[in-house]
């Protein structure tokens, strides 16, 4: 198994370098054979160019860069479409699902394609984001046929259903339920396990915000419609 490990980042400077080095000594212990791809999103701190440090000073980190900031959607399919690996994963910089925690779901390797991480937990989650949090789990349920707990933490993916399950939305918060759904609907094998989620520690997240959260329900209803409508 080669395991490709995505981290998009964007004004990540404080963060960055400690969460690749501690991601290293996890994935050591567990693969053979893994890359991590640092993907910036147009940072105006340092983030690119620890990155660059971090690349030139482990063999297993690539570095890349968008041209300018797209987006976490963007971000997110940049390192997917460079991965190298058989299966793939992705995470915060803030490192808010500890590599410690992976076996939990490479144990069910064998009977997924998929392995959905679900939060047994939401520490430093605001009231609104619990809230949003609630309603966007609640609407994703009603409108289509997969039923998860979680939608938009980590997921373990085989490379072949990013190939074929690929997403059309760029939406923060959508395009890992996309997938899921599209990946649902071609008979791919999805399961659920529950981890811990660790709080952010630095820096500022922005994946919370009202446009992202409008914007992703935009998609969210748009992408319902037309599923429906393909349906005989």
């Amino acid at each position: 198994m080669q395991l490709s490990v995505i981290f998009p980042a964007y004004n990540e400077e404080a963060a960055l370098r400690s969460t690749i080095e501690r991601s290293i000594r996890s994935l050591r212990a567990q693969f053979e054979s893994f890359e991590i791809l640092i993907v910036d999103d147009g940072s105006r701190d340092r983030t690119a160019e620890i990155a660059d440090e971090l690349a030139r000073e482990f063999p297993e980190v690539r570095a890349l860069r968008n041209p300018r900031n797209m987006g976490a959607g963007h971000t997110l399919m940049h390192g997917l479409d460079e991965m190298r690996g058989d299966w793939v994963i992705h995470n915060a910089v803030d490192y808010p699902f500890d590599f410690d925690d992976l076996p939990k779901l490479t144990a069910l390797l064998d009977d997924a394609d998929i392995v959905v991480a679900a939060r047994t937990s939401r520490p430093g989650y605001t009231p609104f984001r619990l809230l949003t949090s609630y309603v966007n789990v609640t609407l994703l349920n009603v409108l289509f046929d997969l039923k998860l707990s979680d939608y938009n933490f980590v997921q373990l993916y085989r490379r072949e259903v990013i190939e074929r399950a690929r997403p059309e939305t760029r939406s923060t918060a959508f395009i890992t339920p996309e997938t899921m759904i599209r990946a649902h609907g071609l008979g791919y094998r999805i399961k659920e396990v529950p981890v811990p989620y660790h709080a952010r520690e630095t820096g500022v997240a922005t994946s919370g915000s009202m446009k992202v959260i409008l914007t992703s329900m935009r998609d969210m209803f748009k992408f319902a419609i037309d599923l429906r409508r393909r349906q005989p």
